[in-house]
């Protein structure tokens, strides 16, 4: 009976102490929250807690939410009672090869890895206890180097799988797919390359209106504080060159390559940032949650920097577009992940749900957040 009632308050005192752990979270999580600083009428919370979420993808009819990473996991989340907070995490996978890049097209889940892209052969969103088996190939054969070897994939108006593949090194001379944007059917035949002369885009997205290719490419590193800059380019004929490895930003020369001329017709970027800030995904913004005026706008998650005297970045941006699609200017739309030098998390992808409120990733405070207006 003693070591019974020894056990019972051993069982009472291993529950306070995980209570207490989650409680302190919580506070952590909450104090976070307090510190981002959005436009009045903003609100963000927590929509999901997950480890080390990155690209995601919204499924149609069902809005379930894909998430892939870059350590092996695909999940999906879903919001059932539609209050804000996803009430079902599923881990769907975690034995993939850095399946960053994830997409959906006709109820199908398309998964980016390093070497290939694989389909679920099944309607993905119908049963979510179901594990991401059996992985149909679709293409093979991409680069195999783990440097700038997160793929990030989706599908464009013209119903083309679009995949980024980054330069294998800081800078260097390209072969074959390296550092490129390609495109294919959905079946993975007809592939071409759209864009060249890209470092390492790791977010686009396609203009609503003229559905013309936008995306983020980060700049070279090992140059100091303040160049090149990280990019965003934009996409008007297939196959255009954007630069690297010969120039960072419209007329940075990079580091071994200052007598080579680029090649000619090359694209200069439609909106400069700041150097290091890590540009990474990208969406426009077609949703009827925020007030008109953000309608055709796009949103860029900054992941932060890693090399820099200071850090800069960990914030999100608004880049705001005329009506003729094109970029005006940029200006910060959330920030308060880093105060100083301390930085509690980075922002890495950003989707719309149907209500039009936005989600956005961060692999660093483990979390999905909701960013909504009004209410």
């Amino acid at each position: 009976m003693k070591h019974l009632l020894r056990l019972a308050v051993g069982g009472i005192a291993l529950s306070a102490l995980a209570l207490a752990g989650q409680a302190a979270a919580a506070d952590d999580m909450d104090a976070l929250l307090k510190r981002i600083k959005l436009p009045p009428g903003f609100k963000i919370n927590v929509f999901a807690k997950l480890p080390k979420p990155r690209s995601m993808v919204v499924g149609k009819p069902l809005n379930t939410v894909f998430v892939g990473s870059r350590h092996g996991t695909v999940h999906s989340l879903r919001d059932t009672n539609r209050d804000g907070v996803a009430d079902e995490i599923s881990l769907r996978g975690d034995d993939m090869n850095v399946p960053n890049g994830i997409a959906f097209q006709d109820g199908m889940l398309y998964v980016a890895e390093t070497e290939r892209v694989f389909m679920w052969g099944v309607p993905a969103e119908f049963d979510t206890a179901l594990p991401l088996q059996p992985r149909v190939p679709v293409f093979e054969g991409m680069p195999a180097e783990f440097l700038h070897g997160w793929r990030y994939a989706g599908f464009g108006p013209d119903r083309k799988l679009y995949v980024s593949i980054g330069a294998p090194c800081n800078i260097c001379d390209l072969k074959s797919m390296e550092g490129s944007i390609i495109r294919m059917d959905a079946n993975g035949q007809n592939m071409e390359v759209v864009a060249r002369g890209v470092r390492n885009s790791v977010g686009f997205d396609f203009h609503p209106k003229t559905g013309e290719l936008f995306f983020t490419d980060n700049g070279a590193d090992l140059m100091g504080d303040d160049i090149p800059p990280d990019e965003l380019n934009r996409v008007t004929e297939t196959g255009q060159h954007f630069g690297y490895p010969y120039l960072g930003g419209k007329s940075v020369k990079l580091t071994g390559w200052e007598d080579k001329t680029p090649p000619k017709g090359h694209q200069a970027p439609v909106i400069e940032f700041q150097a290091h800030s890590a540009n990474l995904g990208i969406h426009f913004y077609t949703g009827r949650m925020f007030p008109a005026e953000y309608q055709g706008d796009a949103f860029v998650a900054q992941h932060g920097s890693w090399n820099r005297t200071s850090p800069v970045g960990y914030r999100i941006m608004r880049i705001r577009f005329d009506d003729k699609g094109l970029p005006t200017g940029k200006e910060v739309f959330a920030d308060g992940w880093l105060q100083g030098d301390d930085a509690s998390g980075r922002p890495v992808d950003i989707k719309s749900l149907p209500d039009g409120s936005l989600l956005v990733s961060d692999d660093y405070a483990n979390v999905i957040y909701r960013i909504s207006y009004g209410g």
